[in-house]
């Protein structure tokens, strides 16, 4: 399976689903405020909600910017419940500071989702490696339901499409 961090706290790597096949309960992707339209996953998702993500930008209601958020209904179009877009403010501007701000405002709108299984696409970096992101995602997302007796489970999906050399569709 993908690199995952829930109760056991272990992380693999493999080969992962294409988006559309991926189940569980809450879906995470992040767009960056400078660009114009979705690219990459999220432009394959926009494209299979009929353009529902970049219609909440055009309207103004989802601008990408650093604590941005917009949540989906996939009514059935994929195999998870939500699809939850966090924005990462210019795409330049992404390091670790503001990919560990991303990853907070994510730990609280899952803790307010009440997520119990969440997969999330590693966002594309310029200057961060795709385990690198995992790892300082994987740092602030730790105290997510620690309190539960069943802390979430949380599985990392990284696309070589995401703007990283690789192969498609494969974890990294």
């Amino acid at each position: 399976p993908p690199p995952t961090l829930g109760s056991s706290r272990t992380m693999t790597l493999s080969p992962v689903d294409p988006v559309e096949e991926v189940r569980g309960e809450v879906l995470v992707l992040f767009h960056c405020q400078d660009v114009p339209v979705p690219r990459h996953t999220l432009g394959k998702v926009d494209w299979y909600l009929a353009g529902a993500v970049s219609r909440v930008a055009v309207d103004g209601k989802f601008t990408g910017g650093v604590g941005s958020a917009a949540l989906f209904h996939p009514s059935g179009k994929f195999q998870v419940e939500k699809i939850l877009v966090l924005g990462l403010g210019p795409r330049a501007g992404v390091n670790a500071s503001t990919l560990q701000s991303a990853a907070r405002h994510l730990r609280s709108l899952l803790h307010d989702l009440h997520a119990r299984d969440v997969r999330i696409v590693v966002p594309d970096s310029p200057d961060t490696r795709a385990q690198a992101v995992i790892d300082l995602l994987s740092a602030t997302l730790r105290t997510l339901g620690e309190q539960s007796a069943a802390p979430p489970t949380i599985t990392f999906l990284a696309y070589e499409d995401e703007g990283r050399p690789g192969s498609s569709g494969q974890a990294r």
